[in-house]
């Protein structure tokens, strides 16, 4: 299979043929993926007649398979109508949509690596880039992140739950170590949010919902996220 030009081997072949035949027949739209220089790793597109997934071309070749797969994956989630976040009418705060960003990837990240565990596909690359990146954010952390009910202790503290589920065990250690230090209010947050999803899990789309909303709840982030049941229209 060739993404942008390059070759990425012949692990998300099946995936990929699966998909298109499905948009295809429930869906009638055509799969395309493109290179782009967005900020984002990967981007899921729907529009008349396609789903335009877009890998950032700046991802190195063997980082691709991995960074194409969680977007496929975003595309069936999609498919098989797992919850969707959606904006709240009214006045936002500034972090509203990082914050539904962060919620997001929490749970439904989680449902992806999962689907792709059995592919085994190179993550160091990512995982690096991640690693490195609460670091920063950790070092240059202001103190109003640690202050209770600020939309900084909310993003924090979803990031201390993604990357607990998410992150090596080994790399993650140090890293809740530094987090516990800097921002000790966050962690403890983010350990609440972290209890409540692993009791729900994330393995179906009626265990996304209920780990969205739990995580949502904890987070009294009413004011930035609502959540649909695409199975059902329902908005919690």
């Amino acid at each position: 299979m060739k993404v942008a030009g390059r070759e990425i081997g012949d692990a998300l072949d099946k995936l990929y043929e699966e998909l298109e035949t499905r948009l295809r027949v429930e869906a009638e739209r055509e799969l395309r993926v493109e290179a782009s220089e967005q900020a984002a790793l990967s981007n899921v597109a729907w529009s008349d007649g396609v789903v335009t997934v877009t890998v950032h071309e700046g991802v190195p070749t063997h980082a691709l398979p991995h960074v194409l797969g969680v977007a496929l994956q975003r595309v069936r989630q999609r498919l098989e109508r797992y919850p969707v976040l959606l904006r709240p009418d009214g006045e936002q705060p500034e972090e509203a949509a990082m914050l539904r960003q962060g919620l997001r990837e929490l749970v439904l990240s989680a449902e992806a690596e999962m689907q792709l565990e059995p592919l085994a596909l190179d993550q160091e690359w990512e995982t690096e880039q991640r690693h490195a990146g609460l670091k920063d954010m950790l070092r240059d952390a202001p103190p109003e992140w640690n202050g209770l009910g600020t939309g900084g202790n909310k993003l924090m503290a979803l990031q201390y739950a993604r990357f607990a589920i998410q992150h090596p065990p080994e790399m993650w250690e140090g890293l809740k170590k530094t987090f516990r230090e800097q921002l000790p209010a966050a962690a403890e947050n983010g350990e609440g949010v972290l209890q409540m999803i692993r009791k729900t899990g994330w393995g179906t789309p009626g265990a996304c919902l209920q780990s969205l909303v739990a995580a949502r709840n904890e987070l009294a982030m009413h004011d930035v996220a609502l959540i649909e049941d695409r199975r059902s229209g329902e908005v919690h």
